[in-house]
């Protein structure tokens, strides 16, 4: 007899806790919504010139801090995430794709998967939008170009874009021109490297 009270007990405890659970309020979340830079579609691939330098793509790669949250520099200088805002992928993926992009529509590099060539990689160092009497949005890269004989040429490279008042206004269209430009530099600097 006791252990059938025990049971029923118990059963009246779980029912009771079950039925307390189901009548909580759900959490009030805040919608995400996502951003992805456009970059600009190239005009096609370009043949290679005769002298081209050959460049390996070894790796795009980001800091730890930076990732899919959408970063606001305050006057400050301290950095805050967006509570709705994020990127749809990390920004060194996006800057990966602007720079075999950029590398196929130019004559004077050649991408080759080969370890006698030069080796590129690039670190994203800051990508966030600066508040102040004027929003931009800010990039800095840090590319290391590893040559044959393994000797390193390494360049900070950043870049800004006018943003408007208020989000998401043009901000893919300012990523994918900041990482246009952001890209093209790093190949300036790797082609005066490489001595074309």
């Amino acid at each position: 007899m006791i252990p059938n009270v025990r049971v029923g007990a118990l059963s009246l405890l779980l029912a009771a806790c079950l039925t307390a659970a189901c009548g909580l309020p759900r959490p009030d979340t805040v919608v995400t919504r996502m951003i992805e830079p456009r970059l600009a579609e190239s005009s096609g691939v370009v043949a290679d010139a005769p002298n081209a330098a050959s460049v390996r793509l070894l790796d795009t790669q980001i800091r730890a801090h930076i990732g899919r949250r959408l970063l606001h520099q305050q006057p400050d200088g301290e950095l805050t995430e967006d509570d709705v805002w994020r990127w749809t992928s990390t920004p060194d993926r996006y800057l990966d794709s602007a720079l075999r992009l950029a590398i196929a529509s130019n004559p004077e590099l050649r991408q080759v998967d080969a370890s006698s060539a030069s080796s590129l990689a690039v670190t994203v160092l800051a990508w966030q939008i600066e508040s102040g009497s004027s929003r931009r949005l800010i990039g800095a890269v840090e590319i290391k170009l590893t040559r044959p004989d393994r000797t390193v040429y390494s360049q900070i490279i950043r870049a800004e874009e006018a943003l408007s008042a208020d989000l998401p206004g043009d901000l893919s269209a300012a990523a994918g021109r900041l990482l246009g430009r952001l890209a093209s530099d790093c190949l300036s600097h790797v082609a005066r490297q490489q001595g074309t």
